[in-house]
């Protein structure tokens, strides 16, 4: 109990970490606050659609930051969009991750025959740029935004399934993975009790990192057309609608863009802490001394 107290604080004496929680929270304190509280759905049409879209101001009260193009109330529908966002992006990595570490695991432990197969088709699906791979598995599968994130997660499973390989690879050759195997435990045994722990540090420190990635390619899915449809409020389709009246109303797109860019932000800050907590070298550096 001591010990994990104390690698919390220490975790919490990192200035992105620190930093990266204090935005999420701040945006996931304002869409619940938003959602429970304000008097619009996202798809309600809350405004004469046959007039301009409202401009942000404190006098149009509740509308703060404006309408969209529909009438539609953009504070509603961004931080609706938020939790779709980034319940998406949690999506994918759950996804990708548990395939991708399944693979690696099995293909550094294995070795052999079966390592070289699992890594030669995941230097293929690696080989291609992502976000080309994502747009053509998507116009396979059809426009839609669960499409969109089965997608995303077979473009990433590769990065997961890399890392854990060579992880395992230099585990396994330690004298405890050794002895394990010479006191006769099982394969399965040896590598949820001893293996894995040692992956998962470095997984989740990915995981993270990947997350804001996650987000940014569903967006950007939805902003071409292959991702959410019309009136689902995600932020690349509310910029790609919002960019069509950007000379008359910026707030549409721009608002939905600030917000997105602050979660992938936080997302970042979060990974890049857990990174340098993970390495020695930099611990000194990351970490705020008393």
């Amino acid at each position: 109990m001591g010990s994990s107290l104390e690698d919390v604080k220490m975790l919490l004496s990192i200035k992105r970490i620190r930093y990266g929680l204090t935005i999420l929270v701040a945006l996931t304190t304002t869409a619940a606050l938003v959602i429970l509280f304000s008097p619009f759905k996202y798809d309600q049409i809350s405004y004469n659609v046959h007039l301009p879209p409202l401009a942000p101001s404190t006098f149009h009260w509740p509308y703060m930051v404006g309408t969209d193009n529909l009438g539609r109330d953009v504070l509603t529908r961004t931080f609706y969009a938020y939790i779709l966002d980034v319940s998406c992006g949690l999506a994918v990595v759950a996804l990708s991750g548990t395939i991708g570490l399944a693979i690696g695991l099995a293909s550094g432990y294995l070795g052999g025959v079966v390592d070289g197969l699992l890594m030669r088709f995941m230097d293929v699906l690696i080989s291609i740029p992502g976000f080309m791979l994502a747009i053509a598995i998507a116009s396979v599968f059809g426009s839609s935004l669960f499409n969109a994130v089965i997608a995303v997660a077979i473009v990433t499973i590769p990065i997961y399934a890399r890392l854990a390989r060579g992880v395992v690879l230099s585990t396994k050759e330690n004298l405890f993975v050794v002895a394990a195997k010479e006191a006769g435990l099982g394969d399965s045994r040896i590598i949820f009790k001893h293996i894995l722990p040692h992956v998962m540090p470095i997984f989740i420190t990915q995981a993270t990192m990947e997350l804001s990635n996650a987000i940014l390619y569903i967006a950007a899915l939805s902003f071409i057309g292959l991702g959410a449809q019309e009136p689902t409020p995600e932020w690349g389709l509310m910029m790609s609608i919002g960019r069509r009246y950007i000379r008359e109303a910026w707030w549409p797109a721009v608002f939905p863009g600030a917000a997105m860019f602050l979660t992938v932000l936080s997302f970042n800050l979060i990974g890049d802490g857990l990174r340098d907590y993970l390495d020695p070298k930099k611990r000194l550096t990351a970490v705020r001394l008393p």
